[in-house]
């Protein structure tokens, strides 16, 4: 745990840059998403470590993700994590629980939007809907 806290104080939130996404559900809504984009290292191995939350609409960007894994160990509250190709259209979406097991990214993922845990049911949000970052 020595080195979650050090990556605590490595990187401090909200991160400087946002970018604001709209997913399209299979409903027709658009559904939107103010996220810090994790747009460093550092800020990519943060990510929502040192978080107690978000705000409902709220999330945190990752573009050019690594094909292995997102480790769990730290965070404090339950995660969708929205896996996306290239092309906007979500791969896979797992929910992940604080300290649970490690979480590995779909083949063909490039980036990851992580909400708040629920988030993608309350939204009929679902693997072959449409991101669009801005």
């Amino acid at each position: 745990m020595k080195f979650i806290k050090i990556l605590n104080e490595m990187v401090e939130h909200p991160f400087p840059n946002k970018k604001n996404i709209i997913i399209k559900n299979g409903d027709g809504n658009s559904i939107g998403v103010e996220c810090e984009y994790a747009k460093t290292t550092n800020e990519k191995m943060t990510g929502v470590l040192g978080m107690d939350s978000m705000c409902e609409n709220c999330g945190v960007l990752f573009d050019e993700i690594s094909p292995t894994y997102y480790h769990m160990q730290g965070v404090k509250f339950p995660l969708d994590m929205i896996f996306c190709g290239s092309d906007g259209t979500i791969l896979g979406i797992v929910t992940a629980e604080p300290d649970g097991d490690n979480v590995y990214p779909p083949n063909g993922s490039t980036y990851n939007i992580e909400v708040n845990g629920g988030f993608c049911e309350k939204n009929n949000i679902n693997k072959g809907d449409i991101v669009y970052v801005s």
